[in-house]
């Protein structure tokens, strides 16, 4: 590890970085710091700690202007070169040196990568955020269904979406054996929405659609809750449906938000199955509404489409309507997934989510990888390494319909970026193939809006230093993540020691008043399930 940094590297271990201490959808840290911490993110795989994954170097320059060196991906082009960041801006992106001379160079803090790939942060279109705190060993279908109707009556399920209704302090749904303790300011809403973003945030996503409903002020850290007001944007103009059919005066509230341009992005569950159900469900999209067909826009993006045909897809194409793909959980529930070339070839955008984290995949990295290999096995390997870059960059900016403010690097863009390691010695060079390789462990700093959040112990000496990071140590590798923001308003100055022990105990609280249902839900999931 080479470190430039006034008062020396950072530490890897556990609490603020510098400091020295030994011890770390619905459709219907009590013990101590170390064993918690073995319990999730380092024994959830046997390797011990193996060291810092970059020899990048950091010279410590002013803590808003950043220059990064290494591979850009935009993610149209490739090149060695360099991306400057002034404030929460991108200002430079070029081959070469050229960065080094532009305004607001001189005096930058500047992180050499030692050949990382630096490319726009990921953007997942489609996860329902308050679910992240369950894995696959909380629920995993006991079947594969043919409708989104039916898996739902399954009753680990069902006891399941009752734990997250009591820990949300959900308006409906709420089972009777919920303690108070959880109604009101002691909702856990905000720490299972940030647990969320922190999952992403890992995995170089810097943007959620989340579906968490009632949003609130604690939601504006940590990765964009892209789709709620608290998302560090002028505005937040992006509606969901997470059920359907949504009700006639739903649609008719979208068609009139279409028309004086409050909504300019929809993203709505359709075609969720692979039975005659599912696929009647587009016919059905189009006579919502009042006005026949005003649903069937450029706004609209499909979130599934498991039971399309290319017929369905040549009218999506027509009024320019998107596709949001999660082909893991459409695996785990239905034993398929869509025909993605079939869209295609119809030209229809795609933009690719994980969903959920039971069935689904824990981050989109991981579904990156699953929809790979799908596409290997069953569509002929139809899509290659920059398609699936795309889908989770510039696609799925243009399903939010903010491809003006993120989803590439470019000047003017907001500076949402993800640094992975460069490709090993012998791997495939191809940058593409680098990002979708990568693992929370090879991602070496994310970037929201030009605030360092996560990385490589490598790389700590470019991150905030109020409120202090904390060093975490993930799949055998030490990494800073700096949750908590300097204030103590709507638990915005959680830290992610404070977010984790309330989660954990929450579970463990309401297992123990929830024994009739026979299921149990702790512990939490762990920020990343190592290999």
């Amino acid at each position: 590890m080479v470190c430039a940094v006034v008062g020396g590297c950072a530490e890897a271990g556990t609490g603020a970085i510098g400091e020295t201490e030994s011890e770390f959808e619905s459709e219907s840290e009590t013990e101590s710091e170390s064993e918690t911490e073995s319990e999730s993110e380092t024994e959830s795989e046997s390797e011990s700690e193996v060291g810092p994954i970059t020899d990048g170097l950091v010279t410590v320059g002013a803590p808003d202007r950043i220059l990064l060196i290494g591979t850009v991906v935009t993610p149209d082009l490739t090149f060695a070169g360099q991306v400057l960041v002034v404030g929460e801006d991108i200002t430079c992106a070029e081959a070469g040196s050229a960065c080094a001379s532009a305004p607001g160079a001189a005096g930058a803090t500047i992180i050499d990568t030692a050949g990382g790939i630096i490319a726009p942060g990921f953007i997942d279109t489609h996860n329902h955020i308050l679910f992240d705190i369950f894995d696959d060993d909380d629920w995993l279908p006991l079947a594969t269904y043919a409708n989104h109707k039916d898996w739902p009556k399954e009753d680990r399920y069902k006891a399941m979406l009752d734990m997250k209704q009591c820990l949300e302090d959900a308006s409906q749904g709420k089972p009777a054996y919920c303690p108070a303790t959880y109604d009101g300011a002691g909702s856990l809403k905000c720490e299972m929405d940030k647990w969320g973003e922190l999952k992403g945030l890992v995995a170089g996503t810097t943007s959620i659609v989340g579906l968490p409903g009632t949003s609130s002020a604690c939601f504006g850290s940590l990765a964009r809750s892209v789709d709620v007001s608290q998302n560090d944007l002028d505005d937040d103009q992006i509606q969901t449906s997470a059920l359907f059919p949504p009700a006639t005066d739903s649609a008719d509230g979208v068609c009139a938000n279409f028309a004086d341009g409050d909504t300019t992005a929809y993203l709505i569950h359709v075609g969720e199955g692979t039975d005659a159900a599912a696929l009647a469900e587009f016919a059905k999209l189009g006579t919502l509404s009042t006005t026949a067909g005003c649903l069937l826009s450029q706004q609209t993006t499909v979130t599934h489409g498991t039971a399309f045909t290319a017929i369905e897809f040549a009218t999506m194409a027509a009024n320019d309507m998107k596709l949001t793909w999660s082909p893991a959980s459409n695996v785990a529930l239905y034993g398929t997934t869509t025909d993605i070339p079939a869209a295609l070839d119809a030209n229809v955008t795609v933009a690719l989510g994980p969903d959920w984290s039971m069935g689904g995949s824990q981050n989109i990295l991981d579904e990156m990888q699953f929809a790979d290999a799908w596409d290997d096995a069953h569509f002929g390997n139809r899509l290659s390494a920059k398609d699936l870059v795309l889908m989770t960059t510039t696609h799925a900016a243009r399903v939010l319909a903010l491809e003006t403010r993120i989803g590439a690097i470019a000047p003017g863009l907001l500076a949402d970026l993800v640094v992975v390691a460069a490709p090993a010695a012998g791997a495939d060079p191809d940058p593409y193939r680098a990002l979708v390789a990568a693992r929370p462990a090879t991602v070496l700093l994310t970037m929201v809006g030009g605030r360092i959040l996560y990385g490589d112990v490598a790389l700590a000496a470019a991150a905030p230093t109020t409120p202090p990071c904390e060093n975490i140590t993930l799949c055998g590798h030490p990494k800073f993540l700096c949750a908590a923001e300097a204030s103590a308003e709507s638990k915005l100055g959680q830290t992610y020691s404070e977010i984790k022990a309330a989660l954990e105990a929450a579970l463990l609280d309401v297992d123990a008043v929830s024994r009739e249902d026979g299921f149990d839900f702790a512990p939490l999931a762990p920020l990343v399930s190592c290999e």
